[in-house]
């Protein structure tokens, strides 16, 4: 029998990857067929993954959450402030592994070809990651990871719109120079401006093709 981990591991990494779509129904019947598992960790995991925000009910259906422009600005509003929060707090708790592993992350982010998208958003995640980590706090890293579960269903990348990449090794840079500096103020501005950019090429992305994100 399939464990519960399993099943919720398996159904969330199809709903990141878009293997299953919204325009799909999720029944326990469908999924324990499809995951060889029995209904009980079936139901457990579909109750998680909403509570994670990745599926939605519509009537007395669960189906994954549609992309909305509202739905968008939603969810990057409230990355921008804990982001900020982040760094901010990152820059004052810090330590020198912190420093090293950021700046470590950033010369490898250097090295990326500017056009390999999922190569650019894997170590942007755990650019991101390292900075929650350096703030020492668990309960942002769990808001911040529940949020970036959301982002992860949009299939394309931000960072390969035109002139992306540059500006964001350029903030990384200078983030983590104001991290290592103990300025949480410029620490926190960064982040904040950084996020703000990418909600509005998100946008952009939105208002040129809603159904490409």
């Amino acid at each position: 029998m399939v464990l519960e981990k399993s099943v919720y591991s398996r159904l969330r990494e199809d709903i990141l990857s878009s293997a299953i779509t919204p325009e799909e129904t999720l029944t326990e019947v469908k999924l324990t067929e499809r995951y060889g598992a029995s209904r009980t960790p079936v139901r457990e995991a579909l109750q998680r993954l909403e509570q994670d925000g990745l599926l939605e009910r519509r009537g007395k259906i669960l189906a994954v959450r549609t992309h909305t422009a509202e739905e968008i600005v939603d969810i990057y509003e409230s990355r921008i402030v804990l982001e900020e929060a982040a760094a901010a707090k990152a820059a004052r708790k810090r330590t020198d592994l912190d420093v090293r592993l950021l700046r470590a992350k950033y010369q490898v982010m250097r090295s990326l070809d500017p056009a390999d998208g999922p190569a650019l958003a894997e170590a942007n995640r755990e650019f991101h990651g390292l900075i929650w980590t350096a703030a020492h706090s668990l309960s942002l890293v769990r808001l911040l990871t529940g949020l970036d579960q959301q982002v992860r269903r949009y299939t394309l990348t931000t960072l390969t719109h035109p002139g992306r990449w540059n500006a964001v090794l350029a903030d990384y840079e200078a983030l983590v120079a104001a991290i290592e500096a103990s300025d949480a103020t410029t620490a926190g501005d960064i982040a904040a401006r950084h996020m703000t950019e990418a909600l509005e090429i998100r946008l952009q992305m939105y208002a040129e093709d809603p159904q490409r994100l």
